[in-house]
C-alpha cells in the first residue's frame, strides 16, 4: 500500500487491548486516517477489521518514524519496550503520547529528560480526566469538609496478570497519579508488603502505606481477587467520602458523619467515657456528569499540541510517579 496517497498525521504503535481502546477514540475525534503498527502483525489486522475505513496498517515502524507527515505518535506499548521507542520518536521530532507509567525504570526517564524534547510529550494517566476525580479535587480543597485524616485506595480484580512488572507497579501507578493530582505532591512510602504467588519476584498482591503531611495513605492492589473493586475512601474531620467506580450511578457518596474523642475537661469527676463521639448527619450523592475519560484525554492531547500548552501529565509529572515506583519495586 502506498501510504503517501493517504491523508494521515497520527500513528498508533501497539494494537493490543489498550491500543484498541485508543483506536476506538481516535476514529471518532480524528478526521484523518490513522496509521497503526504492532510488532505482532496479526494484532494490526484484527484491529483493522474493527475500523476498516479509518485505519491504515504499516508493516514498518521505521517508515512511520521517518515519515514527516506523521506528526503525532501514540505509544500503547509495554513499559519495558518504551525507552527505545521513546528515544526514536524524540529523535524524529514527533509529538508523543505514551501510556502510563511510560517507562519501567526511573533511570530511563532521567535519560529521557536529558534529551530535552521540544515537541509535545504527554503521559496517559486517564483518571485525571475523569469527572469524578475532578470533583474530588474540589472536595478536598473545601475547608468546610475539614482537614484530611486518611485516604485509602483499593484496586483489585482477577487479572490482567502481567509477567513483566508487579501488581504494585502496574496498578498503583493509577492511584499515585490520582493522589498527585489531588494533593500536588507525592506521599512518602513508609511500608511495602507484597506477595509473589503466581511467579517468583513478581508481586500479585501489594499493600502500600504512605504518609503525607499529617495523614496516612494506604494503597491495596491485587490481580488475584474474585471480584472487581475500584474504590477510593477519603476520611476528613467533618465528613467521609466514598468513590466506588464500579457503581453504575451515584459513584460518589458523601457521608456527613465523623468520630472524635471529647476533651476530658468536659466531664466532672463523677463521669468519664473513653468512647469516641460519633456524629451522624444526612448523607448524599453529588450530581456528576459521567464522561468518557479516554475520549477527553485524547482530545486534551491534541488540543495541547494545537495551543502549545504544557500538559498536566507531562514529563515532570511522570518522573515523580516513577521515582516513587522505584522505591516500591
Amino acid at each position: 500500500m502506498n501510504l503517501d496517497t493517504k491523508n494521515y498525521d497520527t500513528a498508533l504503535i501497539g494494537c493490543g487491548y489498550w491500543g484498541t481502546n485508543i483506536a476506538r477514540v481516535l476514529t471518532k475525534i480524528k478526521k484523518n486516517k490513522i496509521l497503526i503498527y504492532d510488532e505482532k502483525n496479526s494484532n494490526s489486522h484484527i484491529l483493522k477489521k474493527r475500523f476498516p475505513n479509518k485505519l491504515i496498517i504499516s508493516s514498518s515502524l521505521k517508515k512511520i518514524l521517518i515519515d514527516k507527515k506523521v506528526q503525532n505518535v501514540i505509544l500503547a506499548t509495554p513499559p519495558n519496550k518504551n525507552y527505545n521507542l521513546l528515544k526514536l520518536c524524540i529523535k524524529n521530532k514527533k509529538n508523543i503520547f505514551i501510556e502510563k507509567p511510560g517507562l519501567k525504570k526511573y533511570s530511563d526517564i532521567i535519560k529521557i529528560k536529558k534529551l530535552k524534547h521540544k515537541k509535545m510529550l504527554m503521559f496517559g494517566y486517564i483518571y485525571l480526566f475523569n469527572n469524578n476525580i475532578k470533583f474530588l479535587k474540589k472536595y478536598i480543597s473545601n475547608i468546610k469538609n475539614g482537614k484530611i485524616l486518611y485516604v485509602k485506595f483499593q484496586r483489585q480484580n482477577l487479572g490482567p496478570v502481567r509477567n513483566d512488572v508487579s501488581a504494585s507497579y502496574d496498578l498503583s501507578s493509577h492511584d499515585l497519579s490520582i493522589f498527585l493530582f489531588l494533593f500536588n505532591r507525592m506521599p512518602k512510602l513508609i511500608k511495602n508488603t507484597s506477595y509473589s504467588i503466581l511467579k517468583k519476584n513478581i508481586a500479585d498482591i501489594s499493600n502500600l502505606s504512605f504518609k503525607y503531611k499529617n495523614f496516612y495513605v494506604d494503597i491495596n492492589n491485587s490481580w488475584l481477587n474474585p471480584d472487581k473493586i475500584r474504590r477510593l475512601t477519603i476520611i476528613s474531620k467533618k465528613k467521609m467520602l466514598l468513590f466506588d467506580e464500579m457503581e453504575s450511578i451515584n459513584k460518589i457518596k458523601i457521608f456527613n458523619k465523623y468520630a472524635q474523642y471529647p476533651k476530658i475537661s468536659h466531664f466532672d469527676n463523677n463521669f468519664f467515657n473513653k468512647k469516641a463521639k460519633i456524629y451522624v448527619g444526612k448523607n448524599f450523592s453529588p450530581s456528576i456528569k459521567q464522561n468518557d475519560s479516554l475520549h477527553d484525554e485524547m482530545r486534551y492531547f491534541f488540543n495541547c499540541i494545537k495551543t502549545k500548552k504544557r500538559p498536566i501529565t507531562d514529563l515532570s509529572f511522570a518522573t515523580k510517579i516513577l521515582k516513587t515506583l522505584k522505591k516500591i519495586n
